[in-house]
């Protein structure tokens, strides 16, 4: 048996040296598919790290009378903190909101004009962030009960409905688009792989043949070129693993400007193995089922 398999692999590596062409326009076809399913998963981690960084940005901001007192509203505080949907909730006095206003606004000229005044014009308010987009409407529902409705002058949540509305749509859009475009390159890749591999085997044509008269078993035809599609679709997913380390380590700090602070580089190291393994898979994947059809043709079982 163990000579069999021997056998089989000699083979395999004898037609990959002796097809150089054949095996490199095999390996880069396998090679682009390989790149471009690498590239979907990174790009999708890139996508739930700015759904997350936006969903930590976006929040309810609840404004009250300014005849209500600081220590109604911390009350009313931990009443909002207590509800399962809520993840975070902060006071802003009018001070603070006053302070704020001007560090963001400080080289507007009418910055001034409010200085002049000599009147904060700024309400007190709480700053209210849910654990998901969805869970806001609840937020705005609990100050539209009786006891608090009273005590509210405006709950700024129109501009964060939409924004929510989009961000949901924009992530289930990326992930059946994705979805969509891998099926899509896999079977482009199973095509033009599956030719290449045809031409290759036709060029053993004769061989074949003679090895089916002098009573070859169809698992040792098929071998060797199962094989040799396998070993093309490691050797493009072993480069494209090196050449994405590289890639992602050699700009890292640009990549990371480019895309708000996902680091491309350290969130490869982290699913190394995910990404390793999920090229291997459409790697060899793509040279075992390409190499068995092409062979089929050749052989009756």
């Amino acid at each position: 048996m163990i000579k069999y398999l021997q056998k089989i692999f000699k083979t395999s590596w004898t037609n990959l040296k002796r097809q150089g062409f054949l095996t490199l326009a095999t390996s880069i076809v396998i090679f682009i598919a390989v790149v471009l399913g690498t590239s979907l998963f990174i790009f999708q981690g890139g996508v739930s790290f700015l759904v997350e960084a936006i969903k930590d940005k976006i929040d309810v901001s609840v404004y009250f009378n300014e005849r209500v007192s600081r220590e109604e509203i911390l009350k009313i505080r931990e009443e909002v903190a207590k509800l399962e949907e809520v993840k975070k909730v902060s006071y802003i006095s009018p001070e603070e909101a006053y302070e704020n206003f001007v560090k963001t606004h400080e080289d507007d000229p009418y910055l001034e004009s409010l200085e002049a005044i000599e009147i904060n014009p700024f309400l007190p308010s709480l700053v209210i962030q849910t654990r998901e987009p969805s869970q806001y409407k609840v937020v705005s529902e609990f100050f539209k009960k009786e006891d608090y409705a009273p005590l509210v002058y405006e709950i700024d949540d129109y501009k964060r409905g939409v924004i929510i509305d989009r961000l949901s749509g924009l992530a289930s859009g990326i992930r059946n688009l994705g979805l969509a475009l891998t099926l899509f390159l896999s079977f482009i890749a199973i095509a033009v792989t599956f030719n290449t591999l045809r031409l290759s085997i036709y060029s053993q044509k004769e061989e074949i043949e003679v090895m089916r008269l002098v009573g070859a078993k169809n698992s040792f035809i098929r071998g060797p070129f199962l094989i040799q599609g396998a070993l093309c679709g490691f050797f493009a997913a072993i480069i494209s693993f090196v050449l994405f380390f590289l890639f992602f380590f050699s700009f890292k700090t640009s990549l990371e400007g480019l895309f708000m602070g996902f680091d491309a580089f350290a969130f490869y190291k982290q699913n190394i193995f995910i990404v390793l393994l999920i090229q291997l898979l459409i790697g060899v994947g793509l040279g075992l089922i390409s190499s068995f059809f092409a062979v089929r043709k050749y052989l009756k079982d």
